[in-house]
């Protein structure tokens, strides 16, 4: 996956869902428009007793100026378990979060070592994801004195509207009953060189049940479609082993 899936936009989700991702600084020519932008989606805890494994599906098209289209993917496995311990496994990394032992691993799988940083005392929420070997972990939390690792930059730059928001039936996505909404904000013209408003739609889909996000669709004409769902969800109890980081990982 290309630094230029990792910007693509992802714009101002109700309150009920700002949990669910981190954030990414779009930098733009002095007095244009800017706006929060995305790194990964991915999911957020702690979150007790409602455990299950699914896969998480990343997905971009975009459309050239030439008309090529060019369509990106890549999946990663989520699993949690009943004391809020959650794992996000991809091809290169792996990342544990252990709010049991006090500690978050990060597990690179080639070289076959790992990291770990101790969890705030006063955790509040953890954001975690995995997508092409890049890693992402935002914790949040009154515990000042506690590093965040990796660090993931963020935006403080509030676009020149919130839009408008929708409230969408609900719906069952993937055998789980959603809570959804769509965002559709207008990007002024001149903003940045454009000649007539640019609508950019997030779409994002929130089980209230599972306290999981399992779908968002985010379209923007300037980079295109970014999709991710959670599929392949099954609920109950996985192998406490997964929680562990492997004997034969030496610490870093």
């Amino acid at each position: 996956m290309t630094k230029q899936f990792r910007i693509l936009a992802a714009l101002l989700a109700p309150a009920w869902l700002a949990a669910q991702t981190n954030g990414w600084i779009a930098t733009t020519p002095a007095g244009a428009w800017s706006a929060n932008m995305n790194v990964l989606d991915g999911q957020s805890g702690p979150v007790y007793g409602k455990p299950f494994t699914a896969t998480e599906v990343r997905r971009t098209t975009q459309t050239l100026a030439d008309g090529t289209k060019v369509d990106r993917s890549d999946s990663t496995t989520f699993i949690r378990d009943d004391h809020g311990r959650m794992r996000t496994a991809g091809e290169k990394n792996i990342i544990i979060f252990d709010p049991v032992a006090g500690y978050n691993y990060t597990l690179d799988v080639r070289q076959k070592t790992y990291q770990k940083v101790r969890v705030p005392q006063r955790l509040n929420t953890v954001s975690i994801a995995v997508s092409e070997g890049h890693t992402s972990v935002h914790t949040s939390s009154g515990d000042t004195n506690v590093p965040h690792h990796p660090p993931v930059p963020r935006s403080h730059a509030e676009p020149h509207n919130s839009g408008i928001t929708e409230e969408l039936a609900e719906q069952t996505i993937n055998g789980v009953r959603a809570k959804g909404s769509r965002v559709t904000i207008a990007i002024p013209a001149g903003s940045f060189g454009n000649d007539r408003d640019v609508k950019v739609v997030n779409e994002r889909w929130y089980s209230d049940d599972l306290q999981v996000l399992l779908k968002s669709i985010n379209n923007d004409p300037r980079f295109g479609i970014t999709t991710y769902e959670l599929t392949n969800i099954v609920t109950g109890a996985p192998d406490p082993a997964l929680f562990l980081v492997p004997s034969d990982y030496r610490e870093k």
